[in-house]
Parts: C-alpha cells; structure tokens; sequence
C-alpha cells in the first residue's frame, strides 16, 4: 500500500517544478529506479499546486492487479481502491485507452457506483484521469485528481482534454490564456513531455530504418546508447534525430 507524502517533493532538487517532473519522466526509461520519486513528486505536486484539486494520487498497474503507487491522502486511495475492486473507473480507463478521462459530475455517474460512492462519502464532486508515460512511450500510469467544486475542475479538465486532442500531427496548439500557475505548470509539462516523446519516436524509428529491427530491439539500442555516452535517454534521442544514428555513434 502506498503511503501519503508529506514532505516537500524532490527535496534533493530544490527548484524543481511540476512541469520539471513530467518532462523528466518523459524521458525516463520505463523501470529505471527514479520512476518511483518521479511519480510521487508529481502527486504531491499536483496536490499542492492545483486550486481545484482536493486529492491526487497515481495507478498503476503491477503485473495483473491495479495499485496505487502514490497518493496526497489516504482519502483519494479509498477511491482508487473502489474502482479497483469493481475493476471500473476514470483512473482505470485512463491508463487503459492512453486518453485522459473527465468526471464532471461524479452524482451522475451510473456505470461505476462503487467510485460513485466512496467519492460522494468524502464530498467529491467531480474528477481527471491522465495518464503518463516514461521513456518507452506508452502509458505506466495515470495521475488521478479529484475535487469538490464542479465548477473549478471543468476548466482544467477541458485544458488537459485539449492538449491530448493536439498532441497528433496537424493539429492545432492549444489555448492556455487564463489558467492559474499551478495548472500552467501542468499544461506545459504535458505538452514538453509529447515533445520529448516524439523525439524518442523519431530516433527509434531512425534506428529501426538503420538497423533493420523492431521497436523493441531500437529502444535496447537507444538505451544502450545513453549509458555509453553517460547521457539521458532525451539526449541520446536528440543526437541520433540530428546527426542520424552512425553520425551518432560514440568514439
């Protein structure tokens, strides 16, 4: 079971901000050991930051149940733990579908009564899926935030909604005027950590050209490659994506 965090997150990095966490964790491979911290900082700073945001915790799954792995209270773990047990949720059908999943009105909700219910007991009113991905590129989590005020959460939801909608090709930015700077720091570490994706994907797809292999085998590769040069895995997107991947070569 998780444990709620109540100190200051990162405090071995002072300075780091919402956004800092997102983008690192874009660029992080996948069952490195600082995912953890990642994902707990992120949490609390989603907590901490976020006005509308009563409680935020993170699911995720481990090998064949759902857990939470971080959690700003005890509170939002007893609603997790009501969709894991009827296996129904916002925080299960975001990590499932990659997409984020907005609550409006939990009241209204028919299809989850147990997330309905243990919402309702602590005054919830409305909630936000969103799920995050480390280096490999596909969802490992999904940050769940959960509020009291209906009117206060639609605008993050509609934010976060709209940033996801944007992240494919042609598509256009999304308007961030108006937000607070909690939820500003949100918006643009999302966005960072699709830009950091994307470059990940372009350099395996550079090296899967170049070497003839599969996904899986250029993510090795690309790994492989940032423990060489002693660089992250961002960095080690960035040079093949410049200098193409034999130019990327180290001495």
């Amino acid at each position: 079971m998780a444990t709620p965090s109540t100190s200051p997150p990162r405090p071995d990095q002072p300075g780091r901000e919402l956004r800092d966490e997102l983008i690192e964790l874009a660029g992080t491979p996948d069952d490195y050991s600082s995912v953890p911290a990642l994902l707990r900082s992120i949490t609390q700073f989603a907590a901490d930051l976020l006005p509308p945001v009563t409680y935020a915790s993170v699911t995720a799954l481990d090998k064949d149940s759902y857990t939470t792995v971080a959690m700003s209270s005890e509170a939002a773990l007893a609603v997790d733990e009501a969709q894991y047990a009827e296996n129904a949720g916002p925080c299960l059908d975001a990590l499932r579908t990659s997409d984020p999943t907005a609550v409006p009105q939990i009241d209204t909700t028919v299809q989850r009564p147990g997330f309905r219910a243990a919402a309702q007991r602590l005054g919830l009113r409305a909630s936000l899926s969103i799920p995050l991905f480390a280096g490999r590129g596909t969802s490992i989590a999904a940050l769940n935030l959960y509020g009291q005020d209906t009117g206060a959460m639609a605008p993050l939801s509609a934010a976060v909604l709209a940033i996801f909608d944007s992240s494919g090709e042609d598509s256009d930015e999304p308007r961030l005027d108006g937000l607070g700077a909690g939820p500003l720091q949100l918006m643009t570490g999302l966005i960072g950590a699709f830009e950091v994706r994307a470059e990940i994907q372009q350099a395996l797809g550079v090296i899967m050209v170049s070497e003839r292999t599969n996904a899986d085998f250029a993510y090795a590769i690309l790994r492989s490659r940032a423990a060489e040069t002693a660089s992250t895995l961002t960095a080690a997107a960035g040079s093949v994506v410049k200098q193409g991947w034999r130019w990327a070569e180290p001495a």
